[in-house]
């Protein structure tokens, strides 16, 4: 059992060190560029000998191209053992906002109220009784207001 405990604390170690990699990576990215650019470089990381830069949104995209030259130079500045020679710029796609819809309650009306206070009489059940009147009176206040 130990061995297979020591196998697992193994690979976690090694996936907490390229997740730090991937953040030092992500690091040396943002703070290369224009403050209000920052923010929407939301990973970095390198394939062979290309530099992937991935953004939230297409429009960015533009303006992070003319920062390209600049930051593969700063890359293999930083990480000459990766040899990065190229750029890709990829745009994560976003999931939309859930659409929300209002739900349009209509309060029972006087009618209701008056069925409900009646099948309150022959239920069996006293909760059930009892919260049939309770619904039945307050259906028949809001339908005053």
């Amino acid at each position: 059992m130990k061995p297979l405990l020591n196998q697992a604390q193994g690979a976690l170690k090694n996936l907490l060190a390229d997740a730090q990699l991937f953040q030092a990576l992500l690091e040396v990215g943002q703070d290369s560029l224009p403050l209000d650019l920052q923010p929407h470089l939301i990973g970095v990381s390198f394939e062979k000998n290309t530099l992937l830069l991935q953004l939230d949104e297409s429009i960015w995209a533009t303006q992070l191209r003319f920062y390209e030259p600049n930051l593969l130079g700063i890359y293999q500045e930083h990480f000459p053992h990766l040899e990065l020679r190229t750029v890709k710029v990829h745009v994560l796609p976003q999931s939309p906002e859930p659409v929300r819809t209002k739900k349009i309650i209509t309060p029972p009306s006087n009618e209701d109220a008056e069925q409900m206070l009646e099948m309150s009489k022959n239920v069996k059940s006293q909760g059930l009784s009892k919260a049939l009147k309770s619904l039945s009176l307050r259906a028949k206040k809001n339908a005053r207001n």
